[in-house]
């Protein structure tokens, strides 16, 4: 995490809480320019000299508030079943991409590279890669037991894995209760050996 070590009374969790979800909608409601410590502080009900006992700057609460957004158990461990795996894992993503801040905080990122390309670094090294290295993982560990064909292209098969989920948003289509399923029925088609 990157929140200063507290010196003196014990950090409160609920008031930890109130920051990181605070910082988060006014993320996504106007982005990282216009998210000010100030407002994220009397959001959260408290002040912003509280906020800066815990985070040295306004991008180490985004980073803090993008891990929390994740939630607590962070990515499913694989168990070795191929399918299985895959759709466990893209349920996830679905869930901690159906937040109403997920998509918002995704475009301020993109919309801010230039003006503040620290977001766009936060985001993709503590959400995206960490996704990806998993989907990877799996089907590397997939093509070691011989179950891809040898010419699967796995960097494709994440992309197509992952940016499904955006396509379909971005496109104002409704993504079906059982896209991981059919997604992964799909892309496992060009994939498996046999």
């Amino acid at each position: 995490m990157c929140a200063k070590q507290l010196r003196g009374r014990p950090r409160q969790a609920e008031l930890d809480r109130r920051i990181l979800e605070a910082a988060l909608r006014l993320l996504a409601e106007g982005g990282y320019a216009h998210m000010s410590l100030d407002d994220v502080a009397t959001a959260a009900h408290t002040t912003r000299a509280t906020i800066y006992l815990r985070y040295a700057s306004k991008a180490a609460l985004v980073a803090d508030a993008i891990m929390h957004a994740r939630g607590a158990s962070g990515l499913p461990k694989p168990s070795g079943n191929l399918r299985q795996d895959l759709v466990t894992q893209l349920r996830h993503f679905r869930a901690s991409m159906d937040t109403s801040y997920s998509l918002a905080i995704i475009g301020s990122a993109l919309a801010e590279e230039h003006a503040t390309p620290e977001l766009l670094t936060t985001l993709r090294d503590h959400i995206v890669r960490s996704r990806r290295e998993i989907l990877y993982t799996i089907l590397h560990e997939a093509r070691a037991r011989n179950e891809l064909a040898p010419q699967a292209n796995i960097k494709l098969a994440v992309s197509q894995l992952v940016g499904s989920y955006y396509a379909l948003a971005i496109a104002g289509d409704p993504i079906p209760p059982d896209w991981p399923e059919l997604l992964v029925d799909q892309v496992l088609g060009g994939l498996l050996s046999g």
